[in-house]
Order: C-alpha cells, then sequence, then structure tokens
C-alpha cells in the first residue's frame, strides 16, 4: 500500500542550516533515495520544516526513520511529533 507521510521538524538552529546540515549527511552516507521513496517534498512556514514524503510501503518509511534519525540528531534536529502516515489517494501531475 502506498503512504504519504507528513513530518514536522523543530530545528534548535536555523531551519535551512539545519535541513541543508542533514543532506550532506545523507549525502555522505550514500542514503539519497532509500528504497521504497518515490518522492520528497520540504517546505518552510516560519521557523518550522515540513516534508511531505510518498513511500511503497510502511516498512520502507519505518526502515528510513531508523536510519534518518541519528541524521537529524547530528543536524540538530528532532521530529515535533510522529510522523503523520495515511493511504494515498491521488496524485495529480500534468501530462
Amino acid at each position: 500500500m502506498t503512504i504519504a507521510v507528513h513530518l514536522v521538524n523543530t530545528p534548535k538552529n536555523d531551519v535551512r542550516e539545519a535541513y541543508e546540515t542533514a543532506w550532506r549527511r545523507i549525502d555522505e552516507k550514500g542514503v539519497r533515495h532509500p528504497k521504497g521513496r518515490q518522492s520528497h517534498t520540504a517546505w518552510v512556514v516560519d521557523d518550522v520544516l515540513h516534508v511531505l514524503d510518498v513511500w511503497d510501503s510502511d516498512d520502507d518509511l519505518q526502515h528510513w526513520m531508523q536510519t534518518l534519525a541519528p541524521i537529524l540528531q547530528d543536524a540538530d534536529m528532532e521530529l515535533a511529533e510522529a510522523p503523520e502516515a495515511g493511504k494515498l489517494l491521488q496524485i495529480v501531475r500534468p501530462d
């Protein structure tokens, strides 16, 4: 079952700097494209980072979260709450 996941991150420092730091660590570990992730979208509202990912399965998401947790900690970021996940109904893209 394909799922959409919304994450809210609350960095303890500059949100853009923390996000870029996390991506550098992700690239250093060679895990930019984890198994099962179809897409990644990130945006900032005030000083809060929001992420919307689409995953093939909850198992793929859970495996990624185990990989991601120490990366977020190194980047001085923490999840504001548990990821919100739901069954994906539709993605609309132009032809």
